[in-house]
This record gives C-alpha cells, structure tokens and sequence, in this order.
C-alpha cells in the first residue's frame, strides 16, 4: 500500500487523537489510548490488509456486516460493492464502520499481538467510471485486478476512528 508516505494517515492518526478526547470513559477503559497505535502503526496495519469488516444497516435497524476489500485513499476508505444488500443498505443511510485487524495475543500473552482499528463515518456512493481513475493505482497495487464485478464504490470517510495495539 502506497500510504506509507501518505499525508492522510497523518491525519488519520490526528482524528483518532481527536476521537479518544472526545470518547466514553468506557471506551478509553477497553481501548486506552496509550495503547493506539501510531502513524507507523497505521501504515503497517492498512498496508498488511486488503480486507476488512464492513457493518451497515437495515431498514428496520438490524446489523448487516460483511468482509469487503478496500482501499485507503486521499483520507478515506473506499469499497468497491455489488448491487446488493450493502448497497441498499448504504442508500437508505449513508453511515457504516469497519474494522481491520490481525493477530489474537492479549498484552503479555504469547503469540501474534492483537492489533485493530474501527473506523466510521458519513458513506458517498460513486459510479465505478466515475472514481476509477483514483483509484485505480492504489487498487491494482493492492489487489492485482480491477473490481470488475462492482457496480459502485462506496467512500467512507471516518468521523471517528479508533485503534488497538496489546503490544503496546
């Protein structure tokens, strides 16, 4: 992923900083901010995955979550989706979250160390010939094809955005 030396991930890393001043103390209890992972952090984590968790809404309400693959361009997150549930999801109320994260140890356990970041925000929906021009390097780069099958792709920008790192 190309975000290694993209200016948005400093910004990213700034609202996240803004998203833990403004949180619940429950929040910040299960997820301290001392153990958040920085603008390396971030970079490492976005660039190791090419999908995450995708959770919308329903109608009535009722949770809809799903894996999709994304991309992290120009500050938002961007999936390509089919015509579907998701999209219908997204075009009755324009707000989802996403969550992307690796490995399973606790602090002071043993193994992979369980890192992750949510994300959630206002969704834009954009035709894939509209956008593609982009997106299209960052995409190829991160998953070798152009999303063929997509006939949108949704742009989440985070209004809030948390993250975890137990080896921190």
């Amino acid at each position: 992923m190309s975000a290694g030396t993209d200016p948005a991930l400093g910004a990213l890393h700034e609202l996240q900083r803004r998203s833990y001043a403004a949180a619940s103390e429950g929040l910040r209890s299960a997820w301290p901010e001392r153990q958040a992972l920085g603008v390396a952090g971030l970079t490492g984590l976005l660039g190791r995955h090419r999908y995450c968790v995708l959770a919308t809404a329903r109608s009535d309400g009722r949770a809809h979550a799903a894996p999709v693959a994304f991309a992290f361009v120009e500050g938002a997150f961007w999936i390509a989706t089919v015509e579907g549930l998701r999209l219908r999801n997204l075009r009755a109320s324009p707000w989802a979250s996403l969550v992307v994260m690796e490995g399973e140890a606790d602090e002071g356990e043993a193994g992979a160390p369980h890192r992750a970041l949510t994300a959630e925000g206002s969704v834009a929906l954009h035709g894939v010939d509209v956008v593609w021009p982009r997106l299209e390097a960052v995409w190829l780069a991160r998953h070798g094809h152009a999303p063929d099958w997509a006939t949108a792709f949704a742009e989440l920008r985070p209004s809030r955005v948390f993250s975890h790192d137990a080896s921190r």
